[in-house]
């Protein structure tokens, strides 16, 4: 991204989502959220925070499974050459980052400033890693997914984060009953 990128100047800061195994795992070996990973306090943060943002960007699977047809969606995916209009979801973008740059699609779709919320899966989450203002990372601490789909691909998420120069900056206990943290992840210069 260029400094005058929409993404770089503060209209859009780009927040990640994930819960994760503590293997760092955001699906099984068959590629589903198993039920443990599903949190209702993770859930219902999470639905708060995409209620909040002004887009929301998914991998194409995700887009499929969890169909959202009253957000705002930016849907990853390579079966496009650049950027169109999904004809299932009126207010869903599909688009391929090989096409065009993100700036530019943030600049066509027209949003209100406001944040950009990643949601996955593993490639969309790849590709944000160097652009994340902020990452909010719920952990099973207790569960181990053998095999599964890793949140990034480099590294457990913890790792990866931090190797991209990000920080932990607060973590809490967002259900002790099933051992589930939420520690929010932060660049230096970043305000949000």
């Amino acid at each position: 991204m260029t400094a005058s990128s929409p993404i770089r100047s503060g209209r859009f800061p780009v927040v990640g989502h994930a819960i994760v195994s503590a293997d760092g795992m955001i699906a099984d070996s068959a590629g589903l959220m198993p039920p443990r990973l599903r949190n209702e306090a993770d859930f219902a943060l999470f639905q708060t925070a995409l209620d909040r943002a002004s887009v929301v960007v998914v991998g194409s699977l995700g887009h499929r499974r969890h169909p959202n047809p009253g957000r705002r969606r930016l849907v990853f995916t390579g079966t496009v050459a650049s950027f169109s209009a999904d004809a299932a979801d009126r207010l869903a973008m599909l688009y391929n980052p090989a096409g065009m740059a993100l700036g530019d699609v943030l600049d066509e779709m027209d949003l209100p400033d406001g944040v950009v919320a990643v949601t996955g899966g593993m490639r969309v989450f790849d590709h944000f890693l160097p652009l994340f203002d902020a990452f909010e990372l719920a952990e099973v601490n207790d569960l181990v997914l053998p095999g599964g789909v890793a949140c990034f691909s480099s590294a457990h998420p913890r790792a990866a984060l931090a190797a991209s120069g990000m920080t932990p900056v607060e973590t809490r206990v967002i259900d002790a009953a099933n051992n589930v943290t939420l520690t929010r992840w932060t660049r230096a210069a970043t305000s949000i």
